[in-house]
């Protein structure tokens, strides 16, 4: 996992890194015992087959830090109709995850493995069983305090063990020696908390039976021996005399009793003889040496464990941030849902709101949207800075959040399952920009076609704003035909008025929906969405706004000649 600051690996903010493919094209099934909180059968979604070796080699002193990031980080996810490509970058899914998803343990903001959030959230998963499994555990988290606070403990005790396998600096022999045995006690300390936590009905109940089984296993008992031997060789009864000044006048040592109980334990006689018989062979090693090979020999038993455990660090992230979001949205007023999926139900959503805006320091105002249905082009219309596209971007982030399983920025959503989502929001210039306005705009037009599917979520900011009037209706016509031919359900933003409001009268020939900026009785938008086409774009009141009438600028052209 590329750790580690507040996101592990920072993203530019002007594109989208998306998690490059594993190795491996599909989860494999575990190899040892697996706790898997994403799916409902347990999956390998790390290649163990490579981590594996790089942690062998780390327990022994080597430093594979780097790799064994990389190897965390390189999820291979369930098979999903979703194309990233499609809607990542202009729905600024990285910068969500940076805003609004980052959780605090002990009072801190935890640095989560950016890459492995950001491949969950871009890939809904196809199969609607691993979705339901995903809510049901969300679902019970946010209901019991009790859950929360034991999974916030097992990522604590997660999280050491994968920084005991990333040391980079020297070591040295004690060093060393202390780390490998500090290692498999926070493998002990894990199981211990599994096994005894996590008593519950819902899929988390999963966590407890693993532990359980882990703990019923020889290489657990074997672990457990090792290291009460190390930090139980013998109980020693001490006499203490002490002077009136406080000082030691006589220390003796009483009764020696060794734990002869623990299966490392060899009595002084066969210790010797061991030494002898060695020595006779030609063997030359001492005490922390022999300790040094039974703890090798601990690790080979428990290793088919680690591949699992350290899975799960990224698996616990991602529920421990889809509370985070609910948490910071709480904290600001705004209510969050896990929405109703039915493929046949309405889409309606009470409460939408955009939870990037909080990377402005602004607390978003809530509106209610209802949407046409399947194959439904829906216009939005109204004034610059009005909230359109932030409504736009809204509902893709609440249908990606859904289909991942998180809370969606609603107060309740009815929601359809879509196949996947094409938002294309428009951008400034390139200095290197192959066309111009209007080839840019049509290529944007022919990859929509290209990507999205029917009954896919499409979302156009401001189409064909790179061309003139006449020649742009033109093209919107065409698109829109195209579009009803497709079925998708779309939400387009338009700066035509004229031409919305000569479309609105063909409406139901053409399948279209209207939705307009919400304004006050001062003419100040509400940021609510009303039905209708807007009158007025309100140029003037925005140019007034942003200091561009003819007093201020004649008074700037006067300053420049006076």
């Amino acid at each position: 996992m590329a750790r580690r600051v507040l996101a592990r690996e920072s993203v530019p903010s002007d594109e989208v890194v998306l998690p490059r493919p594993s190795r491996r094209t599909t989860p494999q099934p575990p190899k040892g015992p697996c706790v898997d909180l994403l799916h409902p059968e347990p999956r390998m979604t790390i290649d163990d087959d490579l981590l594996v070796p790089q942690l062998a080699f780390a327990f022994a002193g080597g430093d594979a830090s780097d790799t064994i990031e990389h190897y965390l980080s390189e999820v291979c996810l369930e098979k999903s109709q979703w194309d990233p490509t499609s809607f990542a970058k202009h729905l600024f899914v990285d910068h969500l995850i940076q805003v609004a998803c980052v959780p605090n343990v002990d009072g801190k903001p935890v640095a989560i493995d950016q890459k492995t959030l950001l491949a969950l959230l871009t890939h809904p998963p196809a199969d609607p069983a691993i979705l339901e499994h995903r809510r049901a555990i969300l679902t019970r988290l946010a209901e019991d305090e009790d859950r929360r606070t034991e999974l916030v403990e097992l990522y604590r005790r997660l999280e050491k063990l994968r920084r005991l396998f990333l040391v980079t600096q020297h070591e040295s022999r004690d060093e060393l020696f202390h780390r490998r045995l500090s290692t498999l006690a926070a493998i002990r300390a894990i199981v211990e908390h599994m096994a005894e936590g996590f008593e519950d009905a819902s899929p988390l109940g999963r966590v407890r039976e693993i532990g359980e089984q882990i703990v019923a296993s020889d290489g657990f008992s074997k672990l457990c021996d090792l290291l009460d031997h190390e930090r139980h060789l013998a109980s020693v009864d001490l006499s203490l005399q002490l002077g009136a000044n406080g000082r030691v006048r006589r220390f003796a040592v009483g009764r020696i009793a060794e734990n002869s109980d623990n299966a490392y334990y060899e009595s002084p006689a066969r210790r010797l003889l061991s030494r002898i018989a060695l020595w006779l062979r030609g063997y030359r090693f001492n005490e922390s040496e022999l300790v040094d090979r039974w703890i090798d020999g601990v690790y080979s038993e428990i290793e088919p464990l680690l591949p699992g455990l350290l899975q799960l660090v990224g698996q616990v992230e991602f529920y421990l941030s889809a509370l985070a979001f609910s948490e910071h949205c709480r904290a600001k007023g705004l209510e969050v849902s896990m929405p109703d999926l039915s493929s046949d139900g309405p889409r309606r959503i009470e409460g939408l709101f955009n939870p990037l805006l909080f990377a402005q320091d602004v607390t978003p105002i809530p509106c209610d949207i209802d949407a046409a249905g399947p194959g439904a082009i829906t216009l939005v219309t109204g004034p610059n800075s009005g909230g359109k596209t932030r409504l736009l971007q809204a509902l893709g982030l609440t249908q990606m959040l859904a289909q991942v399983g998180f809370f969606v920025p609603a107060r309740r959503a009815y929601l359809r399952p879509v196949p996947g989502i094409f938002c294309s929001l428009v951008q400034e210039e390139a200095f290197d920009q192959a066309e111009g306005r209007l080839g840019t705009e049509l290529l944007r037009i022919r990859r929509l076609f290209e990507r999205a599917s029917p009954g896919a979520l499409v979302i156009l900011d401001e189409l064909c704003s790179g061309t003139n009037p006449s020649e742009g209706e033109e093209i919107f016509m065409l698109v829109i035909s195209l579009l009803n031919e497709l079925a998708p359900e779309t939400f387009v933003t338009t700066h035509f008025l004229g031409f919305a409001h000569r479309l609105q009268a063909r409406a139901e020939e053409l399948g279209l929906a209207f939705l307009q900026v919400e304004l006050d009785e001062r003419e100040h938008p509400t940021y609510g969405f009303v039905p209708g086409v807007a009158s007025t774009s309100l140029a003037a009141q925005a140019a007034a706004r942003l200091g561009v009438t003819r007093e201020e600028l004649l008074s700037l052209v006067k300053r420049k000649t006076s």
